[in-house]
């Protein structure tokens, strides 16, 4: 008698035999056996990383973490050496309530070379069962898959390579595998294509479907496959060494070689005594693109002629940065030299040129030209005492004869005129006429203009005047090195600012209006 139950008036007795027993503990472990089916792992490896410590602080106690921190960086193959290795360092009962977490996080991505032509990828059960086991598999990752094809994908690997197959990165010769009667593993392959492009690293991740019977997914049920690409990195190179730019939108081409798999970036810099967005512009930012697949990449250039000096040519050197451009290394023609011409379609200022050569008295008087205009720079020093505003009277026969000699010109004809106004950086004294270089400026460039339409007759409605004091310096105040120029040097730059210039601007060409509806009295 194992027990006994007593009961108001009366005595129930029970007993237990051992056979009672026996079928009792058997009924116990077939409803433990309910809830602890046999599951199926894709074997992986492990590694401690910084982000396993990074993903798991906070979520486990502190000392544990600690702990398992001397783990990084090594690799184990298996689940149970790493177990082993845990129990070590936070003992067996720890283990067991947090080695599932850890190992979670801690699982290794695997890599395979893409020279490799197959990776054997094994499937677990942690205790055989009784009926051949069939288990469904995904993929997905950025690694484009191939058709599935056992003939053409076996655990040797690719059975011949077609150009077709070549677009693809990997394929595999079914979607279920079947672990037999008996059996607790079973493998599959992943049959790696191997190209002649180069590629950035592919990823393929493989994972567990959902299973039927008496069996159900474990743990490690995912796994991420690295495919290593083996090919060298290509060379990018621009597609002309040297040329001559004259005007409006050049391209500047890199090529690459072999093609990639991959974007291509490749950024420039510039050298030269072109000046960006004065001589030259890039129209949509200064880095090449070579998109994958495709050969080259083009930019475009915009030359600028607007303020060029005459007959002037200017060098832009264009250098790709070897340090920034991505998945291609530098070949021979990694710098372009550019030759911007500015002689060519200007506006015609022969005739002040051919006059101003011919006569020494105005040797001081410079001209630059662009496409649409005449820029006659004449020195403050030539036309005015210092301070002054009024023209010296002993130039004043001299300048009318030059401008009168100017304004008979057929190039200039119905040119529109500005007549503008410059000073050095100098504040005037107090006991000046002017209060300001602005007013000085401004009030020049009116004597200039009004010598000009009334002693000259010159067509005062083409004439607008603007004074800008020291705010347009023709000669900067500083070095090539950003320091402020001093004595001589200081001085000739001051010189060459003073200034009254004469722009003549080829007058914008009238639009012509179209007639939709012809005139019913025209012939």
């Amino acid at each position: 008698m194992f027990g006994e139950k007593k009961t108001k008036g009366k005595e129930a007795k029970w007993m237990m035999t051992f056979a009672d027993l026996i079928t009792l503990l058997f009924c116990f472990f077939v409803y433990l056996s309910l809830f602890n089916k046999p599951q199926v792992d894709i074997r992986t490896g492990f590694v401690v990383s910084e982000k396993t410590i990074s993903n798991l602080t906070g979520r486990l106690p502190e000392e544990i973490v600690s702990a398992f921190k001397s783990m990084k960086g090594e690799f184990f193959e298996k689940g149970v050496a790493f177990t082993e290795k845990l129990e070590t360092l936070i003992g067996q009962k720890k283990t067991s309530l947090y080695k599932t977490q850890i190992l979670i996080e801690s699982m290794a991505k695997g890599k395979v070379e893409e020279a490799s032509n197959v990776m054997l990828v094994e499937i677990l059960l942690n205790e055989s069962v009784e009926d051949e086991l069939k288990i469904p598999l995904f993929f997905a990752g950025n690694a484009r898959r191939g058709p599935t094809d056992p003939e053409l994908c076996t655990s040797e690997g690719l059975i011949g390579s077609s150009e077709e197959i070549q677009e693809f990165d990997y394929l595999v010769p079914t979607e279920v595998v079947s672990i037999p009667t008996g059996e607790v593993a079973t493998f599959f392959p992943l049959c790696i294509v191997n190209d002649d492009l180069f590629e950035s690293p592919e990823e393929i991740l493989v994972q567990i479907g959902k299973l039927r019977g008496d069996v159900e997914r474990g743990n490690f049920v995912t796994w991420s496959i690295v495919i290593v690409d083996d090919e060298p990195r290509p060379s990018v190179t621009f597609e002309v060494q040297r040329r001559d730019l004259y005007k409006g939108i050049a391209n500047v081409t890199a090529q690459i070689n072999p093609i990639s798999g991959v974007k291509t970036e490749i950024p420039l810099k510039f050298e030269g005594t072109a000046k960006e967005k004065k001589d030259f512009q890039f129209v949509d930012g200064a880095t090449i693109e070579i998109f994958p697949y495709t050969e080259k990449g083009t930019l475009e250039l915009e030359v600028l002629q607007d303020d060029v000096p005459m007959y002037a040519t200017r060098t832009l050197v264009i250098e790709m940065e070897e340090d920034s451009v991505t998945n291609a290394d530098l070949g021979k023609v990694y710098k372009q030299v550019n030759t911007i011409i500015g002689a060519q379609e200007m506006k015609d200022c022969s005739g002040i040129n051919r006059f101003l050569r011919e006569n020494e008295a105005f040797a001081s008087f410079e001209l630059n030209a662009s496409k649409s205009r005449c820029i006659l720079s004449l020195p403050s020093s030539f036309l005015f005492r210092s301070g002054g505003a009024q023209i010296s009277p002993n130039v004043l026969t001299q300048l009318s004869n030059f401008l009168n000699e100017i304004r008979n010109r057929y190039e200039l004809e119905g040119d529109a005129i500005r007549v503008d106004g410059h000073t050095d950086d100098l504040p005037l004294g107090k006991n000046g006429k002017f209060k300001n270089n602005w007013e000085l400026s401004t009030m020049r460039a009116t004597n200039v203009a009004a010598l000009m339409m009334y002693n000259v007759g010159f067509n005062p409605e083409r004439i607008a005047i603007s004074g800008y004091a020291d705010t347009r310096p023709k000669s900067p105040y500083l070095d090539k090195v950003g320091e402020p120029k001093r004595g001589k040097e200081l001085r000739e730059a001051r010189k060459a600012n003073r200034r009254v210039e004469l722009i003549f601007t080829r007058p914008v060409k009238k639009e012509r209006t179209r007639k939709f509806f012809p005139d019913p009295r025209a012939g």
